[in-house]
């Protein structure tokens, strides 16, 4: 029998993304669950956008600095591409602005994170100086990701420009090994789902991702608490081009784990922490961490029909 997370479990998930979520996780959850507007979703962003067009003042939570970043900019433009924003959106084509201006043209690269991050709190993987060793020079996370919003926004965006770098990162994701790490593998599947992309590097980008799938996600059920990238956080929906590149059998397994890590009040935690570095500012992040992984898990199982109607 298939399981479900039950009618009182999808409620108390409801509660707790009304009552303890960001503002932005909240709308976000009424757009996708309660027939919310996309104003609302938008109104909720503004907060996070600075003069300059990036995004800032931790929407990615674990860098906690107002100053924009590539990071969050990418992360507002998630949130954009989720709710089916346009080129006309407002704020939008001041992000995609500050996206062309961050590009470093030297190192062919989008830097994830500026030296204001060091002004604020932040998980240690956000250092700024070893942000181009922990994100191994920045060439597929954010990159990949950056010109696929490049790629879907194109009418406003130098069209040379977002050529030659898309097809700079397909090149290097054809020369990536068949093992994946698991941010890398997500920013290119960011790529993946780009609307208008050409066909045949389409096709070629997914033909590489669903043969790195198995090496790259953990398969083993046993492992699935730890830090790594669960089968349904690659492929969090059925009709997903990299459908049927694991076994469906370990797809409905974390599927019915997802359901079973369900905590009391309603959410699920992050596998990580930085409360050894500033416990405050964790104990802040930590919340809004529930909120972000309670919409991404609820999408997901809704998505499999794995909640009770």
């Amino acid at each position: 029998m298939t399981k479900l997370l039950s009618r009182a479990a999808f409620r108390r998930s409801a509660r707790f993304m009304h009552e303890r979520a960001r503002p932005v996780e909240k709308a976000l959850f009424q757009y996708h669950f309660e027939r919310g507007s996309r104003t609302n979703v938008l109104a909720t962003l503004v907060p996070y956008q600075n003069a300059d067009g990036g995004f800032g003042h931790g929407l990615e939570p674990d860098a906690r600095t107002p100053a924009s970043s590539v990071i969050d900019t990418v992360t507002a433009f998630d949130i954009y591409r989720r709710i089916r924003a346009d080129e006309d959106t407002p704020g939008l084509p001041a992000a995609l602005a500050y996206l062309v201006e961050a590009y470093d043209v030297e190192r062919e690269r989008w830097p994830i994170v500026t030296p204001q991050v060091e002004d604020a709190p932040h998980a240690p993987w956000w250092s700024y100086a070893d942000s181009a060793e922990n994100f191994r020079g920045f060439w597929a996370n954010p990159r990949a990701s950056v010109v696929a919003y490049l790629q879907q926004f194109n009418r406003i965006t130098p069209s040379p420009f977002g050529e030659i770098a898309r097809q700079a990162v397909v090149d290097d994701l054809m020369r990536y090994p068949q093992r994946m790490e698991m941010h890398d593998l997500l920013a290119f599947i960011d790529l993946m789902e780009t609307e208008n992309l050409p066909r045949e590097q389409y096709e070629s980008i997914v033909d590489k991702l669903r043969r790195a799938l198995p090496h790259s996600v953990e398969l083993n059920p046993a492992n699935w608490g730890g830090y790594g990238l669960r089968p349904v956080q690659a492929i969090y929906y059925p009709g997903s081009p990299l459908t049927g590149a694991i076994d469906p059998a370990i797809i409905d397994a974390n599927l019915d784990y997802e359901i079973d890590t369900q905590e009391a009040d309603g959410s699920w935690a992050p596998n990580w922490s930085w409360d050894f570095v500033d416990a405050a500012a964790w104990s802040a992040a930590e919340v809004e961490w529930r909120g972000i992984l309670t919409l991404r898990k609820l999408k997901t199982l809704r998505a499999y029909g794995r909640i009770e109607m």
